[in-house]
């Protein structure tokens, strides 16, 4: 019963964080949605910011082990980088909660998310593109900027949906993004 709540707890303040954003939703906000007093909510979690970390933290090491698992599929770095782009675009339009989530929070809680500890989807993809780099599958240059540039095309277009400046669904930008991490990858 208690995992129960927990659950629900997360739930609700994580579709009430992306509603209102992080900073406009109150420990007596969340604990309204769950239906409890929000003293009740501190049975289950400390603070608004820990709950926050443990929504950001599980969020990304979720997001970080299905890239991992698309990558580790067999095919050269193009293959695998498409399919990294496509999922992504796909668990944006299946499961915008948590990816909106990630999107609106990440600048504060990337700091606490323990690289060695999680399962990293940004570490993941510079470990990706260095490996294709140093195999000769792509030109010599910058992991981490390369990494950058990529991991950009998928943000800014989900950050202009969420924005509502694009219309339609990531899925209909993967074709576009695809292509776009491709020739930047393979750019000589």
């Amino acid at each position: 019963m208690a995992a129960d709540t927990r659950q629900r707890i997360k739930n609700e303040a994580m579709a009430l964080f992306v509603a209102r954003g992080v900073d406009a939703v109150s420990v007596r906000d969340i604990a309204a949605a769950v239906g409890m007093k929000a003293p009740n909510l501190y049975a289950h979690f400390r603070s608004r910011d820990e709950l926050v970390h443990e929504l950001f933290a599980e969020g990304y090491a979720a997001y970080g082990a299905m890239l991992t698992q698309a990558a580790a599929e067999a095919g050269d770095f193009a293959a695998k980088l498409d399919r990294m782009i496509r999922l992504a675009c796909r668990l944006h339009d299946e499961d915008t909660v948590r990816f909106r989530f990630l999107l609106i929070t990440q600048h504060g809680s990337l700091s606490g998310i323990d690289a060695a500890g999680e399962v990293n989807p940004m570490d993941f993809l510079q470990r990706s593109v260095q490996a294709a780099i140093d195999a000769g599958e792509l030109p010599h240059r910058n992991a981490a900027l390369l990494t950058a540039m990529i991991v950009g095309l998928v943000v800014q277009t989900a950050t202009f949906l969420f924005y509502g400046r694009l219309r339609g669904s990531m899925q209909d930008f993967a074709d576009a993004i695809a292509e776009a991490a491709s020739a930047l990858a393979f750019r000589p």
